[in-house]
């Protein structure tokens, strides 16, 4: 396979003008180029998802989880590109990215308050200078920093 592969690569940079080698530029470049160009975001977020569940299939069940995923994966797929599950995977994936972009500190907080972890050393309050107080008596609290 290595050495066909490698042999139309060949032929591809040694007959570039001649009517095969733009031939064979449509059909091993272009082609395959403009197919992966109609490749959407959702698609792939909804491929990738299935690997994951197969994964999980696999490591959880061994190899009957996979066979039984291999089985599945066939209607799962056809089942996601017929409803167009794709966009709502996206749309899902943007609000929990978004939606964590916002609530880290809180969630930083929630895990710090429920897991023993080692704190840092509290720092020493800093205590206010004394405000000195104006020559005038009269003068109200506002009017002693003016003067």
């Amino acid at each position: 396979m290595i050495v066909a592969l490698l042999g139309l690569w060949c032929m591809l940079l040694l007959a570039e003008g001649t009517p095969i080698g733009r031939w064979l530029r449509r059909a091993l470049v272009e082609g395959p180029a403009a197919r992966l160009a109609r490749i959407k975001r959702g698609a792939v977020i909804t491929w990738a998802i299935l690997g994951v569940l197969g994964a999980l299939c696999f490591w959880f069940l061994e190899e009957d989880g996979l066979r039984l995923f291999t089985m599945a994966v066939p209607e799962i797929a056809g089942w996601i590109s017929m409803f167009e599950i794709s966009a709502l995977v996206e749309a899902l994936t943007v609000a929990a990215m978004a939606a964590s972009t916002l609530r880290f500190g809180a969630l930083r907080q929630w895990i710090g308050a429920r897991l023993p972890m080692r704190r840092r050393a509290a720092r020493a309050q800093r205590s206010r200078p004394v405000e000195r107080a104006s020559n005038d008596d009269e003068d109200s609290r506002s009017f002693t920093l003016a003067a």
